[in-house]
C-alpha cells in the first residue's frame, strides 16, 4: 500500500476554527510555504512545491537512498485552535496514492500527528479526515501518547513515503475545518 505523508507548519495570532471554516485557501497572501525533505536526515529525495491560481502543488521523487524516503512540505507557523470541530477536510487531487496529513502542537515537542486519506488519480475529490484519527508519531514511528491537543495546533504538512522509489504529485485546492 502506497503512501503520501504531509507537514505544514504555521504561525501567528491563534484562530479559532469552526464548522466549514477555511485554514487554508492558497491564495495571494497566503502564509509562505516550504519543503522539508529527507536531506534532514541524509536522504537524498526532492520536491517541489508551487502555488499557482489557488492551487498548492507538491509533487518530486521519493529516494531510499542514504536512509532517506519521503518528501514533504510545510506552510509558516499558523496557531490554530480546533477544540470545537471534529474534522478537516481537504479538496485534493492526487494520483491514486494514500497520503497523511500531518498536525504539530505547540504542547508536544518533537511529535507530529498525522491521519491518512486515500486519493484517486486524476480526480478532484473532497477528503474528510477525522480528528479522532490522528495519531502521534515521531520520527515516523507511532507512538502511544500524548494526545493531540486540538487547542494548540501550530502546523499542518503534507509527506510523501511510501517505503518505494517513485514519483508523487498531489495538489490541495483548500482545508477546511468541520
Amino acid at each position: 500500500m502506497k503512501r503520501l505523508l504531509i507537514s505544514i507548519s504555521l504561525a501567528t495570532s491563534m484562530t479559532a476554527a469552526s464548522a466549514s471554516s477555511p485554514i487554508f485557501e492558497f491564495g495571494a497572501g497566503e502564509a509562505g510555504w516550504f519543503v522539508r525533505n529527507d536531506a534532514v536526515m541524509g536522504g537524498v529525495s526532492s520536491s517541489r512545491l508551487r502555488i499557482d491560481d489557488g492551487v498548492l502543488t507538491f509533487s518530486g521523487r521519493v529516494r531510499l537512498e542514504n536512509g532517506g524516503g519521503f518528501a514533504g512540505v510545510r506552510s509558516q507557523v499558523k496557531r490554530v485552535d480546533l477544540s470545537s470541530v471534529s474534522s478537516l477536510t481537504l479538496r485534493v487531487r492526487g494520483d491514486g496514492r494514500r497520503y497523511a496529513l500531518q498536525l504539530l502542537t505547540s504542547s508536544a515537542s518533537f511529535v507530529t500527528y498525522r491521519a491518512e486519506f486515500a486519493t484517486q488519480a486524476g480526480q478532484w475529490q473532497e477528503v474528510r479526515v477525522p480528528l479522532r484519527n490522528f495519531y502521534p508519531t515521531r520520527s515516523g514511528n507511532r507512538l502511544t501518547g500524548p494526545a493531540l491537543a486540538k487547542k494548540n495546533v501550530t502546523a499542518f504538512g503534507l509527506t510523501f513515503g511510501n517505503g518505494r522509489s517513485e514519483n508523487f504529485q498531489l495538489e490541495v485546492d483548500w482545508i477546511r475545518a468541520q
